[in-house]
């Protein structure tokens, strides 16, 4: 299943995926990056299946992840912190809040990412959620 990735403001559009290989390429690329960036991933053929954010913060080694499909709501990761307050990441260079309590190791946003390639623009299931205000 081929995914578009939108990233990169510089780009005229997106880079589509269509392997786990591929994929880790585009999400390696922005943990590479110097702060905190949102990668967002659409199915290629159904482009108002799901809208899929995964944010990637590699300096500190947490990223989070946005989810809005299915009639689910707009929904973000649930991570261990229970501080209060916001974090912010940048989509091609437009700041995004999520709340501090989103943020999950790097690996598990990973693992979520690929999990969406595999089903077809389902939900992840490695990471709880919560209802993003």
């Amino acid at each position: 299943m081929a995914l578009e990735a939108w990233y990169d403001w510089e780009s005229d559009g997106p880079t589509i995926v269509r392997t786990t290989e591929e994929l880790d390429r585009v999400l390696d690329r922005v943990v590479g990056w110097e702060g905190p960036a949102l990668v967002e991933l659409l199915v290629a053929e159904n482009l108002t299946r799901a809208v899929f954010d995964v944010g990637l913060n590699g300096k500190i080694g947490l990223g989070t992840l946005y989810y809005s499909g299915g009639g689910s709501g707009r929904l973000c990761s649930l991570g261990a912190s229970s501080g209060e307050g916001n974090v912010l990441y940048y989509y091609m260079n437009s700041d995004t809040e999520f709340p501090l309590s989103s943020e999950v190791p790097l690996d598990l946003v990973r693992q979520a990412a690929h999990e969406y390639m595999s089903t077809g623009g389902e939900r992840p299931t490695v990471v709880d959620w919560q209802p993003l205000r």
